[in-house]
């Protein structure tokens, strides 16, 4: 990610996560972001919405348009990578999705802009992680089944 985007300060909790993207996989990083956000079941879509709007309170645009993924707004657009940045009164969170050679890397980064925020991610994060890896495994299975 490149330092224009994030904020000079270390962030307060990072994690990544890749997997490998076939040889014909033509995919953009937004269209693996749109995939792996919108493209995600209804079921799991809403939950995740409910936890960045309800729990961790960010300040989230439409859930459809060109410019934001599943409300995040893209603040960063290129065919190898696209970040999307959301803000709360007591957290900043981005997330990258990255084409490095034959893989898709996922990357979020929080910064805790107040306290609570240090009781609140720790508890999102237990299921920010799993829901990361399901993801890349569902959107890497629906283009090997294609």
């Amino acid at each position: 990610m490149s330092s224009e985007n994030l904020p000079r300060e270390r962030p307060s909790f990072v994690c990544a996560y890749a997997t490998d993207v076939a040889p014909d996989d033509e995919r953009s990083s937004e269209e693996w972001a749109r995939q792996l956000w919108e493209g995600a079941p209804a079921s799991l879509r809403w939950f995740m919405s409910m936890g960045w709007r309800g729990v961790l309170r960010l300040d989230l645009s439409p859930e459809r348009s060109p410019d934001h993924v599943l409300g995040w707004p893209i603040v960063d657009r290129r065919s190898d990578k696209t970040t999307c940045r959301s803000q709360s009164s007591f957290l900043t969170a981005f997330n990258t999705f990255a084409r490095q050679d034959a893989r898709i890397v996922w990357s979020t980064y929080v910064y805790y802009d107040r306290p609570i925020a240090r009781l609140l991610w720790p508890m999102a994060a237990q299921l920010h992680r799993p829901i990361v890896r399901f993801s890349l495994a569902r959107v890497r299975r629906q283009r090997s089944v294609q």
